[in-house]
């Protein structure tokens, strides 16, 4: 606790932030309502802890059975000055706002590399009739612990003995979550990671590198804009606008270059389309598959914008397609429509201006069932039709709808990757050495789930999973993975350290 502030001091002086200054969310107080200044804090000290025991009897004393950190309340007294009742109201009104938001992200100005995670609970009265007041608010901590704001990463390297090993250094003093990022460098069927707190494994240890190319096998794979680009442009109604590559966050994307409108009522833009090579045994076509964009669909209010992944059969119909629209000129309310063989099977509305950055989209076939993918959700759609039918074709589209032309497409519209692997296996968990070489996988330590290249896969744990944090200190972590994935994997654990 900090020395008390003197509220009789003037106005006019030089504003500097205190020490125990609040900043909710990335934004100090002090900064948002003129005239607020932090007093002196409590509740980031020592906390008290709760004992379990048993007491046997009339024995002396008792058994201690453990302790667990209650919440935390951490308390703000503040002082407001104000030159009129109409200032002193407005100023309450912004303090109100900015202490709304909930589980709040709270940073004191001494301490500013340590975060705390609250909601306000309660306020103290002010006293009425005056300009200037002090008064005191309340945040209750559920999580009890500070937490760094930065995130330590700890390398993977093979030790003596041949096994991929990583040293985690945890100088906070509470257990903290593990997180793991494993980028593949081979193809890989399964990854085991171990240490003497638990054992994690995703995938099968029995998978073997021959039943791998036989049962599932990219056949498209674009890395970037520039590779997509070099699919061939289809013609016909829709498709006079040609496309462009340009660079966006760093990467080339495939983007739109003038949308061809020729005043229609349709859609209009630009197509790619690609017939997907025969597999390594000569055959055309894939009755089961996966099939995966990486894009970008960004508004900023204002703008239309049309983007299609599809999956054309062997009869050159529709057999699944993904649509992003945005037909409303003005505002981000954006559409994602599923459609099989042609005919509308769900609708969900979402933000357009959701992600300044790309995010994957898929449309996936086993046997009878397809599952489409977007924004973290996926939608299943079964039918007794779709079980042999095939996929051969994969088509893009961006454009813009009737007589709005580049001038109102949405500023993101983009494609950064494409890629395509067939599978000839009855059911999703059972295709061997699902890892492709480039995937990146990632294993959540905070809630306790893992991503492929960035969609949930939870259906790769294997039953007994035993996910653990890190304690205090020093903890070995050993990875393991197939024998043929040489070069290994390049594997990254992380951290972010607690403190009481």
């Amino acid at each position: 606790m900090y020395n008390f502030v003197n509220t009789t001091e003037r106005a006019s002086a030089i504003i500097t932030l205190p020490a125990e200054a609040l900043s909710i969310n990335g934004t100090y107080i002090e900064n948002v309502v003129d005239g607020y200044r932090t007093l002196y804090v409590t509740g980031r000290e020592l906390l008290e802890s709760e004992i379990r025991d048993l007491q046997i009897g009339q024995s002396d004393g008792t058994i201690f059975q453990g302790k667990r950190n209650p919440v935390r309340e951490i308390t703000v007294t503040y002082r407001i000055m104000s030159k009129s009742a109409e200032s002193f109201r407005e100023k309450f009104n912004a303090l109100s706002s900015i202490l709304e938001p909930e589980e709040a992200r709270l940073v004191f100005a001494d301490e500013p590399d340590k975060y705390y995670i609250g909601t306000k609970s309660s306020i103290g009265e002010v006293q009425g009739g005056l300009l200037n007041v002090i008064g005191n608010f309340t945040f209750y901590c559920c999580n009890p612990y500070k937490h760094s704001t930065t995130e330590k990463t700890f390398s993977a390297s093979l030790n003596a003995d041949g096994i991929m090993e990583a040293t985690i250094v945890n100088n906070g003093t509470s257990d903290t979550p593990i997180s793991y990022e494993i980028k593949h460098n081979h193809e890989n069927g399964y990854i085991g990671i171990v240490s003497q707190y638990g054992a994690m494994q995703y995938g099968y240890v029995d998978e073997i590198d021959g039943e791998m190319m036989e049962k599932s096998q990219v056949l498209l794979n674009y890395q970037d804009g520039t590779a997509m680009n070099s699919m061939p442009n289809a013609s016909g109604t829709g498709n006079q606008g040609p496309f462009k590559v340009i660079t966006y966050n760093g990467k080339s994307v495939l983007a739109l270059q003038d949308t061809g409108v020729t005043g229609g009522a349709g859609w209009e833009g630009a197509r790619k389309t690609m017939v997907i090579p025969a597999d390594s045994n000569g055959v055309q076509g894939s009755e089961n598959f996966y099939a995966k964009a990486t894009v970008s669909f960004g508004s900023l209010q204002i703008g239309v914008g049309r983007l299609e992944f599809s999956l054309i059969d062997t009869n050159n119909q529709n057999l699944a397609t993904i649509y992003l629209i945005k037909s409303n000129l003005l505002g981000s309310k954006s559409y994602a429509v599923y459609h099989v063989q042609g005919q509308e099977v769900k609708s969900v509305e979402f933000n357009s201006n959701m992600s300044t950055e790309g995010y994957p989209i898929s449309i996936s076939k086993s046997q009878g069932e397809i599952k489409f993918y977007f924004n973290g959700e996926t939608f299943p759609y079964s039918s007794s039709a779709l079980a042999n039918v095939k996929a051969k074709t994969v088509s893009l589209h961006l454009g813009a709808y009737g007589v709005y032309g580049m001038g109102q497409l949405i500023p993101r519209l983009f494609f950064h990757d494409l890629m395509f692997r067939k599978d000839n296996v009855q059911y999703w968990k059972e295709i061997p050495n699902r890892y492709r070489a480039g995937s990146v996988v990632y294993v959540d330590g905070n809630t306790r789930k893992i991503y492929t290249d960035g969609i949930n896969s939870l259906e790769d744990e294997m039953v007994g999973t035993q996910y653990f944090n890190a304690p205090p200190g020093q903890t070995k972590v050993q990875f393991y993975y197939s024998d043929f994935s040489i070069p290994p994997p390049t594997i990254k654990a992380k951290i972010r350290e607690a403190y009481l």
